[in-house]
């Protein structure tokens, strides 16, 4: 760490994190993976094998478990296409938006996340206010190895010139705060889930 401990950057991942997406994204997988491969997913399962990864990650497996024959990125592209529609559901991390708006000059924002970059692309439309606040974007379109491996930190590091133990990266999942931790920065977790009724 460079400077005092001073931080340069902060890498924010998008779901759970900056946004909670959860509602949006089950709507638009349930709905994808029902028209698809004719596969009905409760909450709860789809929260368990999803949580935090890439599609690549999941959608095979669920796929396979269910003994049908369909194509995961056929249905990763129904899910993208159904999203922009259950996005009405997302809610944004205000405090964090706060935090990222009043930063000081020359510490840099990147948002890092699994999603692909037409799912990024539809949450930020919602919010261009929040668009704006980073500097770069690294989606799961930009990597070979997805969260948790520490890839998408490595390459946003590089490309806003900053080293790992200058970047406060901001997380949500267990699987996220093990790419922070393995890429050696130092991690804050947080949550937008809502408390139980």
């Amino acid at each position: 760490m460079t400077e005092g401990g001073k931080i340069k950057a902060y890498l924010v991942d998008l779901d759970g994190t900056l946004a909670d997406t959860s509602e949006a994204n089950f709507r638009a997988y349930a709905q994808a993976l029902q028209e698809g491969a004719g596969i009905d997913i409760d909450r709860a399962t789809f929260e368990r094998e999803a949580f935090g990864r890439n599609w690549r990650q999941f959608l095979p497996g669920m796929i396979e478990r269910a003994g049908v024959q369909a194509e995961p990125a056929g249905i990763a592209r129904r899910k993208t296409e159904l999203y922009r529609q259950t996005l009405v559901h997302a809610r944004f991390n205000e405090a964090l938006v706060l935090l990222l708006g009043s930063r000081a000059d020359g510490v840099h924002a990147a948002l890092v996340t699994t999603a692909s970059a037409a799912n990024v692309a539809s949450v930020l439309a919602q919010r261009p206010d929040i668009a704006a606040l980073f500097d770069l974007v690294v989606t799961g379109d930009d990597v070979q190895r997805h969260k948790p491996d520490p890839e998408a930190y490595v390459q946003a590091a590089q490309r806003l010139g900053v080293a790992a133990g200058d970047c406060l990266v901001i997380e949500d999942s267990d699987i996220g705060m093990g790419a922070g931790l393995a890429f050696g920065a130092r991690v804050l977790r947080v949550s937008m889930q809502q408390p139980a009724a």
